[in-house]
């Protein structure tokens, strides 16, 4: 059944439904494909034409059994029109994923299809699809990434970290989510999110606002967020500078392993209380060893290529 492309009424597409209805049943009762019209959809109101005909059917309630069904065929070839387009309008395809490394002493800068920048830190991961979805954009973060998201309302933007999930139309903010940490670490710049999490069996959410930080402790479902006077300082990384407040050794040696690509072998169990304040630029390991060793007792010795030993002086 070939429908015209002109603007057609109810009653003309009656007429043509009525002339061209015992061809179009043979057709389907032979299991032929009917002609669709190259794809294109009629310039008709399909339910319109579905109620009309369910109302001609019931003022001729006396007409026999052939004309009935020929009416009902009517009617589910105008359904089957119905359907076969709205399929048509729907992408069941899988998205294509692509997966973006950083290594061991090295930084990124991404650009999303969207127009979002991620600025990806060492030794992180970030995965998302080639062309975002209609209603949304799903990021995956291992690692560390500061997002400058590109603002828009109807297709919020999601970031999967662990078990925390991060919701914004456009904001700036920084996610630390390495798998050895044991917590998250989310710091809001700019904008607005909601974060979302596991608590107590169900989803708990916040609304953060700028200057706020959000400490997930992973596996106890513990989320604590708090006013941050040294907000900007989380992502100070991504201009090439450090910034260490009250830091444990094992913080300071675990940043600077991921930002250097060296390793530390920590050989005294009492240097491990001690504590650092201190900035440092991200292009001298040497400089910062010796700032250490002039602020703590301790010592720095190259074993093999990349390889410290660290002990008290």
């Amino acid at each position: 059944m070939r429908l015209g492309k002109r603007h057609q009424t109810d009653s003309e597409i009656l007429n043509y439904i009525s002339d061209h209805i015992d061809k179009d049943i043979e057709r389907l009762m032979d299991a032929e494909s009917l002609p669709m019209g190259g794809r294109e959809v009629p310039d008709f109101d399909k339910f319109g034409v579905y109620e009309n005909l369910l109302e001609d059917i019931r003022r001729n309630e006396r007409r026999n059994i052939g004309t009935i069904c020929k009416w009902a065929c009517a009617i589910a070839l105008v359904l089957l029109n119905v359907g076969y387009w709205a399929y048509q309008s729907f992408d069941f395809s899988e998205p294509e994923y692509k997966e973006i490394c950083a290594l061991r002493g090295e930084r990124l800068v991404v650009l999303l299809e969207d127009g979002t920048r991620v600025w990806l830190n060492a030794d992180s991961k970030l995965v998302y699809p080639e062309k975002f979805a209609r209603d949304k954009r799903e990021v995956t973060l291992v690692g560390e990434a500061y997002f400058e998201v590109k603002k828009d309302v109807s297709k919020p933007f999601m970031v999967q970290a662990d078990e925390m999930n991060i919701r914004v139309t456009g904001t700036q903010f920084n996610v630390s989510v390495y798998p050895t940490d044991s917590v998250v670490t989310t710091t809001l710049n700019e904008g607005g999110i909601v974060i979302s999490y596991p608590y107590a069996e169900k989803m708990g959410s916040y609304q953060m606002e700028p200057g706020q930080t959000a400490v997930y402790e992973k596996g106890n479902n513990i989320c604590k967020i708090m006013r941050d006077e040294y907000y900007q300082e989380a992502s100070d990384w991504k201009d090439n500078k450090l910034v260490f407040r009250n830091a444990p050794l094992s913080e300071v040696l675990t940043t600077l392993s991921r930002q250097f690509d060296v390793t530390f072998d920590v050989q005294s169990k009492q240097i491990n209380t001690f504590t650092y304040n201190f900035t440092c630029k991200l292009n001298n390991l040497s400089g910062i060893l010796e700032m250490m060793s002039a602020i703590t007792p301790i010592k720095f010795n190259e074993i093999s290529e990349n390889v410290y030993a660290v002990k008290e002086k």
